[in-house]
């Protein structure tokens, strides 16, 4: 027997010369779908040429060897000539991070990188010596507005948000003038609960301002509001303070940006970069006009794993090199010449992540809903599960229907089917009032 999704199964492995994104549960069978789709690509008849040029990207090492393995496994099962396995060693089986090395240490002399790079792993020692070297920081800001920031601001928070952007590069650029500050709505604030609380804001406040208006060089710490935080008087605080605060936001990442750009040079003037380097320096090279228009010449064929794991600038390397050479821009911003059909396929889950410290699910829901309206993609669905018995599915389903409701941030929730001869199973609840818990 076949499982229910079996159509679209058979599509994502026959249909080589179509873009798919295909959303799959957990316990669906996407390493199976994703080395049978390399099988049919290894049967083609021009599996010479597509073969050494396919990338397939998951988010662990030993995820990458396991699927490679398998895929191996089934060339050899199909007793497919010399050449053809030849060709599969070409293909590369890996993470997002080992790939973009690949195409730094080949193409990276156009960004002016030097070769060879290496990994860097702990960089406190780095960083405290690339600190120690600032003698002048918040150069991209007017002297007026550089004083006021750092009035409002600690230099070291505004370097560590450089030094921890990772790949998200931040924007620079001269912030406009530090607003006017206007507290009146506080002062003439009054409630019948809290007095005591909403005085001693005041008081607080006025002592800050004092400082604030004296214009002294020195560090001046926020001011407290004493009320709770859903209080008429704290909102009243909250959207008073809002324009400082903004200005003060914007201004900061004008200078994290800075220290951003200039770690960074600091790490390749010293030959190493981080993971999050390799990302940022890859997605740079597919803008630059000479790089980017080669690399997508060499036609790679992507299948990304987990895609729910991807954020937006491992999305962005991926979609980028599989666009027509001639293309400019980010496809993600312009929406012109989508990545080559038969060229991108994601596998993921809108359900599930697993590496939450650099997910994103709304962007990677935007991508698959961005593909799937430019037709760049079709979207497939994979709901059979091979890991659940029919009391299990039928409880899951019943749990999670009312949740993931497509609502309110929640994701819309795909009805699980049991697979082909599932066994009857079991669902055992504990009450965690019974005792039975440590």
């Amino acid at each position: 027997m076949r499982p229910g999704d079996d159509a679209e199964r058979c599509r994502f492995v026959e249909e080589l010369e179509r873009n798919f994104s295909v959303v799959a549960a957990a316990g669906s069978g996407k390493t199976r779908a994703i080395t049978d789709r390399v099988l049919e690509i290894a049967r083609c008849s021009g599996k010479a040429e597509t073969l050494p040029r396919l990338v397939v990207v998951t988010f662990t090492n030993r995820a990458a060897d396991e699927m490679q393995q398998r895929a191996r496994q089934k060339i050899l099962d199909e007793h497919l000539p010399l050449e053809v396995q030849t060709a599969f060693n070409r293909a590369f089986f890996g993470t997002i991070h080992a790939f973009c090395m690949k195409l730094l240490t080949n193409h990276g002399h156009h960004l002016g990188l030097p070769a060879p790079l290496e990994l860097l792993g702990e960089d406190e020692e780095l960083w405290q010596e690339f600190v120690q070297q600032q003698t002048h920081l918040g150069h991209s800001l007017g002297a007026a507005n550089r004083a006021a920031l750092f009035r409002l601001a600690q230099a070291r928070d505004i370097m560590e948000l450089g030094r921890r952007a990772g790949s998200a590069l931040l924007r620079s650029g001269e912030s406009g003038p530090c607003p006017e500050v206007d507290f009146s709505s506080i002062y003439a604030a009054a409630e019948a609960r809290s007095r005591d609380n909403i005085s001693a804001s005041k008081a607080e406040l006025r002592r800050w301002e004092g400082q604030y208006t004296a214009a002294t060089p020195e560090y001046l710490r926020w001011p407290v509001c004493f009320t709770s935080a859903n209080s008429h008087f704290s909102q009243t605080w909250r959207q008073a303070f809002s324009p400082l605060r903004q200005w003060v936001n914007d201004a900061a990442l004008c200078v994290a940006a800075e220290v951003q750009r200039d770690y960074r040079n600091f790490r390749l003037e010293r030959g190493v970069v981080t993971y999050a380097d390799q990302i940022a320096l890859t997605d740079e090279l597919l803008q630059h006009p000479i790089a980017a228009r080669r690399l997508r010449e060499e036609n790679y064929c992507v299948i990304l794993d987990e895609a729910q794991d991807t954020d937006p600038g491992q999305f962005s390397v991926l979609l980028e090199v599989t666009r027509p050479p001639e293309t400019s821009g980010r496809w993600m911003e312009t929406r012109e010449n989508p990545p080559r059909p038969g060229s991108f396929c994601m596998v993921g889950d809108f359900q599930q992540s697993i590496y939450g410290n650099r997910a994103d699910l709304k962007y990677y829901r935007t991508v698959h809903e961005s593909l799937v309206r430019a037709s760049a993609a079709e979207e497939l669905n994979f709901s059979v599960t091979f890991r659940l018995d029919q009391k299990q599915v039928d409880f899951v389903n019943a749990i999670f229907r009312g949740i993931l409701n497509n609502t309110e941030g929640q994701v819309a929730f795909i009805q699980l089917q049991p697979r082909p001869q599932v066994l009857p199973g079991q669902v055992v609840q504990i009450s965690l009032d019974a005792g039975l818990l440590p």
